[in-house]
C-alpha cells in the first residue's frame, strides 16, 4: 500500500473510494473473447491527501500495469477530437513561436500528436513511449519514437516545447516524475512544457465512476496541479480547462520553487471526495436501472466508445450480458474486446444489422456527432450520455 502522498509526500491522506477486482489496463487490446474476459485485474483504493489536495490510488501496484502492450488510444478518428486537436496545436505553435524548433513529447503514444504539431509548425520532433510505434508517423516529417519510458535517464531529451498529454494521470511517484521534467526543460533555453490530464474536479461533482480507472493511478484537480508543478520549480504560465471542462490544460516555464498552496480549496477538495461515494453508488444505481428496463422490453443496448471510459462503465455496472457491442470509429480498435468484459469492438455500420433501441454515449460531448452518424446509417436508437452535462 502506498501511505504518503506521491505529490507532497505528506502524510495525511484520507481513503474514500473503493473499487475491486476491476481491469488493470482500459486501453489494451485482446485478439479474443477469451483473453479479454481472463485480463488481469487488481483493486482499487482512492485516497486524498489533507495537505495538497492530491489523489492518489494506494493500492496502486506498476508492475501490474504492462504498457509494453499492444494498446489503442488514439480519438483522432472523431471529428470533434480533432477540432479541439487543431486549435490547441494553432494555440501553441502561434503562443510559443515554434516555427522550425524541436518538440518533445513524453508518452507520445502512436505519435498523432507529435505528427499534427510538428507539420504545423514545420518543428522536428521526438517521442518517448514504451509502446510507440513508428509506422503510425507519415515518413515525410523529422520525427523520431523512441520506445522507452521517460526517467531520469532520459532527462537529455528536450525542446523548445515539451508535450505531456494523458500520461501524468498513469504515473505513481508524480513529484519525481516532475522533476525529471523540469530537467529536461532547463536543458533548452525559455523551453515550455504543456499538459494535458483530466479534470477530477468534473469527476467528483458528476459521481463519474466510469473515470475510475485502475491504471489511473493519480487525479489532479487545478489547486493540486498546481501545487505540483510549483513545488517543483515550475512557473505556471496558464492553467485552463478545456473539451467540455473534461481536461486541464497546464503551460508552464523554469522558474523557482513555490510550495504555497491555498489551503481553503484543499479543504473543498477534501469535501468533494468524501461526498463521490454516494454520488458514484447513485449513478451506478441509475444506469443499472436503464439498462435493466431497455432489456426488460426486449431492446437491444449498445455502448459507443469502446476507451477507457467503456471499461470503468461496463466493470461497475455488472451487466456484461445485457449489453450487445461497444462502438467505437477507430478502425484499429474494431474486431477487438475490451478488457474485463469482452464486449467485442464494433464499427458504427455494423450497427445496421444490430439495430439498437439504446445508445450509451460514453462522453457526452460525442452526442451530437454520433446522431448523425446513426442518422447516417437510416438509424434512430435513443441515445443516452454519460455525465450531467449530457
Amino acid at each position: 500500500m502506498i501511505e504518503s502522498c506521491q505529490a507532497c509526500n505528506g502524510t495525511r491522506t484520507e481513503p474514500f473510494f473503493r473499487m475491486n477486482s476491476i481491469p488493470i489496463s482500459s486501453c489494451v487490446l485482446t485478439d479474443t473473447k477469451d483473453e479479454a474476459a481472463a485480463f488481469g485485474r487488481g483493486d482499487l483504493e482512492l485516497a486524498v491527501c489533507h495537505d495538497c489536495g492530491f489523489i492518489q490510488n494506494q493500492l496502486f501496484q506498476s508492475e501490474f500495469v504492462d504498457y509494453t502492450m499492444p494498446y489503442e488510444e488514439s480519438q483522432a478518428f472523431s471529428p470533434r477530437f480533432l477540432a479541439f486537436q487543431h486549435e490547441l496545436v494553432s494555440h501553441l505553435v502561434e503562443a510559443y513561436s515554434l516555427a522550425g524548433k524541436t518538440i518533445f513529447e513524453v508518452g507520445a503514444g502512436k505519435g498523432a500528436f507529435l505528427e499534427m504539431i510538428c507539420r504545423a509548425a514545420n518543428a522536428t520532433g521526438v517521442g518517448i513511449d514504451p509502446a510507440a510505434d513508428a509506422g503510425r508517423v507519415s515518413d515525410d516529417l523529422d520525427i523520431t519514437l523512441i520506445r522507452e519510458f521517460f526517467d531520469s535517464s532520459r532527462t537529455d531529451l528536450t525542446g523548445a516545447l515539451i508535450v505531456c498529454r494523458h500520461t501524468l494521470e498513469h504515473i505513481s511517484p508524480v513529484g519525481d516524475f516532475v522533476e525529471n521534467v523540469v530537467e529536461s526543460a532547463r536543458r533548452t533555453a525559455d523551453s515550455v512544457t504543456f499538459f494535458e490530464l483530466p479534470d477530477t474536479e468534473r469527476i467528483l461533482a458528476e459521481g463519474a465512476f466510469w473515470d475510475i480507472y485502475y491504471e489511473h493511478c493519480s487525479y489532479f484537480t487545478p489547486t493540486s496541479l498546481s501545487y505540483l508543478f510549483r513545488s517543483r520549480g515550475f512557473e505556471i504560465l496558464q492553467l485552463e480547462k478545456a473539451f467540455d471542462d473534461q481536461y486541464l490544460l497546464l503551460e508552464a516555464a523554469v522558474g523557482s520553487i513555490d510550495d504555497s498552496i491555498d489551503r481553503e480549496q484543499v479543504a473543498h477538495i477534501v469535501s468533494g471526495c468524501r461526498a463521490f461515494g454516494e454520488g458514484a453508488r447513485r449513478e451506478v444505481d441509475r444506469w443499472r436501472d436503464l439498462v435493466d428496463n431497455s432489456v426488460a422490453w426486449d431492446q437491444t443496448v449498445v455502448v459507443w466508445g469502446a476507451g477507457s471510459k467503456a471499461v470503468g462503465f461496463l466493470s461497475a455496472l455488472e451487466r456484461d450480458s445485457q449489453i450487445a457491442a461497444a462502438v467505437d470509429v477507430n478502425p484499429f480498435k474494431q474486431g477487438s474486446f475490451l478488457p474485463g468484459s469482452a464486449h467485442e469492438i464494433v464499427s458504427p455500420e455494423s450497427l445496421s444489422d444490430l439495430k439498437p433501441d439504446l445508445v450509451i454515449v460514453m462522453n457526452p460531448i460525442y452526442t451530437a456527432e454520433i446522431g448523425k452518424s446513426l442518422a447516417d446509417l437510416g438509424l434512430y436508437p435513443r441515445l443516452e450520455a454519460l455525465g450531467a452535462s449530457a
